[in-house]
């Protein structure tokens, strides 16, 4: 269990044989880590992208990574950062795209923040289920 929470917030971990000095500073992506239960890889996630201090492509990696998981508590944060950044930021952006993607393939959609939505975030979630769901999308929306 310690091995992937050190790797999650980089610290040294021993080399092996002719590994590559970027692959050791590198934890990899989260959501590819088979020793991480789901919950748990999206907690970490979300601190991530909840986090003020933490790198920014760190938090467009996380906001990415959520895609792949599902459930209210991925989605309400989402939604939460969307809002947080005013619907327009790379970050609401990056947001967006995870959260389009994961309606399209859960087959559903919020339809009160579909309704907010607005600016850049808008335009990535209705692209997204434009291309991947477009029976979620409001009619006339095309």
């Amino acid at each position: 269990m310690r091995t992937w929470l050190d790797r999650l917030f980089r610290k040294e971990r021993p080399r092996i044989v002719n590994e590559d000095a970027a692959a050791v500073l590198s934890p990899g992506p989260v959501w590819s880590d088979p020793e991480i239960p789901d919950e748990e890889r999206a907690v970490l996630l979300v601190r991530l992208i909840e986090d003020p201090t933490a790198r920014e492509d760190d938090q467009d990696d996380a906001a990415s990574d959520l895609e792949f998981l599902s459930g209210p508590f991925v989605e309400e944060a989402l939604i939460r950062a969307i809002r947080a950044g005013d619907f327009r930021s790379d970050l609401a952006q990056r947001c967006a795209e995870s959260l389009a993607g994961i309606w399209a393939r859960e087959g559903h959609v919020d339809p009160a923040f579909l309704a907010e939505l607005r600016s850049l975030a808008k335009n990535e979630v209705f692209g997204i289920l434009g291309i991947r769901a477009p029976r979620l999308l409001p009619p006339g929306s095309l």
